[in-house]
């Protein structure tokens, strides 16, 4: 988007009930640029998609080990998407399935070496090429952006 677009969503948008385009707007080219970003990182660096790093990524911030309805619930993909994603995660050796112990008939997905690995590696890119965005913020800007992102996140949640 060109600058001189940006300039006039500002200036003709933000009326009234419009406003929120000057909030809403910002967050979504933010979102598609640094989704972008990170889909061709961990493509080309990993041979990875972003459904199988999140769910790496769940795994590794939730304990190592997980059933697919709690990796489900931490990610968001549709049962079949997960099943997918598992599949090409388990081939790669980056996961594996075991028996639960309390349930013989549940599979729990379990986060190898390898893919824990993976999951710092990759971390560490990202980061570097968020931080080219985001270093423009000082710290007291970033931390008031958390809080407030925090704010509506979790508000989308206590709605369920």
């Amino acid at each position: 988007m060109k600058k001189e677009h940006l300039d006039n969503l500002y200036l003709n948008c933000m009326k009234d009930e419009q406003e929120i385009f000057g909030i809403t707007l910002p967050i979504t080219l933010l979102y598609k640029h640094l989704f972008n970003e990170g889909t061709t990182i961990l493509q080309n660096t990993y041979g990875l998609s972003h459904s199988e790093m999140d769910v790496l990524a769940a795994l590794y911030f939730n304990g190592k080990t997980m059933t697919p309805t709690d990796l489900y619930e931490a990610t968001i993909f549709s049962s079949g998407g997960m099943t997918k994603v598992l599949k090409k995660l388990q081939e790669k050796g980056f996961i594996s399935r075991m028996a639960s112990v309390e349930d013989k008939r549940s599979m729990l997905v379990h986060i190898e070496h390898e893919g824990e690995i993976i999951v710092e590696k990759s971390m560490k890119l990202l980061v570097e090429k968020d931080n080219e965005i985001f270093d423009i913020l000082d710290s007291e800007e970033r931390e008031f952006l958390l809080k407030v992102f925090k704010k509506l996140v979790y508000s989308l949640f206590q709605k369920e």
